[in-house]
C-alpha cells in the first residue's frame, strides 16, 4: 500500500522534476493582431520574413530599423522609387535575397518559403487573400498616420522578438513630433499651405492633392500651417486639381513632390511658367520641393519625421531658428539605421545635395 502511495506521489511531481532537470517548456504561440483586425498566429518568432507589393519601400524602412531584419528577411519587394535602393546599404546580406516585383503573385512569394509575409494593408484583397489560401501567415502594416506608425512598430517588436527596440523607436517618434507640436500650438496666424504631388502620364502633367487623413495633411497641420485643400478632398486617395483651383486658393506657400520624376526639373518648369508666376507663393519665393534622398520625406515612410521638422522650419523659420536640419538628419540615419558617418555622407548627404 505504501509503495502505491509513493508511486502516485512520484507521478504527480514528475513534470516539475523534469523541468528542474532542464527539460524545456513548450513556448506559447505568438499571436499578433494588426491594424486591419487580422490575427496572425505563429508557433515561434519568424526566422524567414518576406515583404512584398506596392509601397514596399515604406515597409522595408520600418523593418530595417530593427537590427534583426538583415538576418530574418529572405524576400524583398521592389523598393526603388527613383534614386536607388536604400535596402542595399542597410543589408549586409543584400545579395542573398530573393527580389520580387510589384506584380508578384502568391506562387512566387511562396518560393521564398516564408514563415511570415508582410505587406501594406491596401493589398489584402489583391495579394493577401490569395496568399492566405496557401496557409502562409500574413501581417498587414498601415503606416499612414503617426498613430498607426506607433501601433505598427509595437507589433513589429513582437515579430522580431525585440520589444525594447520597438519602445525606443516609439519614444523617438513621440519626442520628435511633440517637439514640433508644442512649439506650433500657440501659433495664431497660420499661413495657407498647398501640398501637391506632380505626375506626368503620356506627356501630360497633373497635380494631385492628398486626402484629409493622410500623413501629408497631418504634417502641414502639425507644422503650424493651414492645408487649403481639405474642404474639397476630405477622403479617398490622391485627387487631381487644376491650376484654376490652385489660383483660387492662391496659397502663401506651396510644397511639391514627384516620386518618379526629377523634382528639380519639375520645380524649374513650374517656376518658369507664366501661370505659376502669378501666384503669391511663387512671387514670394515660397514654392519649394520636399527633400529627397532615396525617397521623398513627405511619405508615410520612416522619413516622415524628418519631413515634419523640415516643413515646420520652412513654415515658421522664426520658431525653429535653433533647429539644425543637417544635424538632425545625420542623427536620424545613425540612430535608426546604424549608418556610419561615411555611409551617411556618401549615400544620404550626396543625394540631398546640401
Amino acid at each position: 500500500m505504501k509503495k502505491l502511495i509513493y508511486l502516485i506521489m512520484l507521478i504527480s511531481i514528475l513534470p516539475a522534476l523534469l523541468t528542474a532537470a532542464g527539460t524545456p517548456e513548450v513556448e506559447p504561440n505568438l499571436i499578433i493582431e494588426d491594424t486591419t483586425g487580422n490575427t496572425t498566429t505563429l508557433e515561434k518568432i519568424p526566422e524567414r520574413i518576406t515583404f512584398v507589393g506596392k509601397a514596399s519601400n515604406m515597409v522595408a524602412d520600418v523593418l530595417y530599423m530593427f537590427p534583426e531584419a538583415s538576418m530574418r528577411i529572405v524576400g524583398v519587394g521592389k523598393t526603388n522609387q527613383l534614386n536607388g535602393d536604400f535596402v542595399r546599404i542597410l543589408d549586409s546580406n543584400y545579395d542573398t535575397k530573393v527580389y520580387l516585383e510589384h506584380t508578384v503573385g502568391p506562387e512566387q512569394v511562396a518560393v521564398t518559403t516564408p514563415d511570415l509575409v508582410i505587406m501594406k494593408n491596401f493589398l489584402k484583397k489583391s495579394l493577401g487573400d490569395p496568399l492566405s489560401q496557401l496557409d502562409i501567415p500574413i501581417l498587414y502594416l498601415n503606416l499612414e498616420t503617426p498613430e498607426a506608425y506607433e501601433k505598427d512598430i509595437r507589433m513589429l517588436g513582437k515579430v522580431f522578438g525585440n520589444p525594447e527596440r520597438a519602445a525606443e523607436l516609439i519614444q523617438y517618434y513621440l519626442e520628435e513630433s511633440n517637439f514640433i507640436i508644442e512649439r506650433t500650438k500657440t501659433v495664431t496666424e497660420k499661413p495657407d499651405i498647398l501640398f501637391i504631388y506632380h505626375t506626368t502620364r503620356d506627356g501630360i502633367a497633373a497635380f494631385n492633392i492628398p486626402p484629409e487623413s493622410w500623413i501629408q495633411t497631418r504634417m502641414v497641420e502639425m507644422a503650424g500651417g493651414n492645408p487649403v485643400w481639405t474642404d474639397i478632398h476630405p477622403g479617398g486617395g490622391w485627387s487631381k486639381v487644376n491650376l484654376e483651383q490652385i489660383a483660387a486658393w492662391n496659397p502663401d506657400q506651396i510644397y511639391v513632390v514627384a516620386y518618379k520624376e526629377d523634382i528639380k526639373v519639375v520645380l524649374e518648369s513650374m517656376e518658369n511658367s507664366p501661370e505659376w508666376q502669378e501666384l503669391k507663393a511663387v512671387k514670394d519665393n515660397k514654392l519649394k520641393a520636399f527633400p529627397v534622398d532615396f525617397y521623398s520625406w513627405d511619405q508615410p515612410d520612416s522619413r516622415w519625421i524628418l519631413g515634419l521638422k523640415w516643413l515646420a522650419k520652412q513654415i515658421h523659420p522664426e520658431l525653429f531658428s535653433d533647429l539644425n536640419i543637417e544635424e538632425m538628419t545625420r542623427s536620424f540615419f545613425k540612430d535608426l539605421y546604424y549608418l556610419t558617418d561615411e555611409q551617411y555622407e556618401n549615400e544620404i548627404l550626396s543625394r540631398l545635395g546640401w
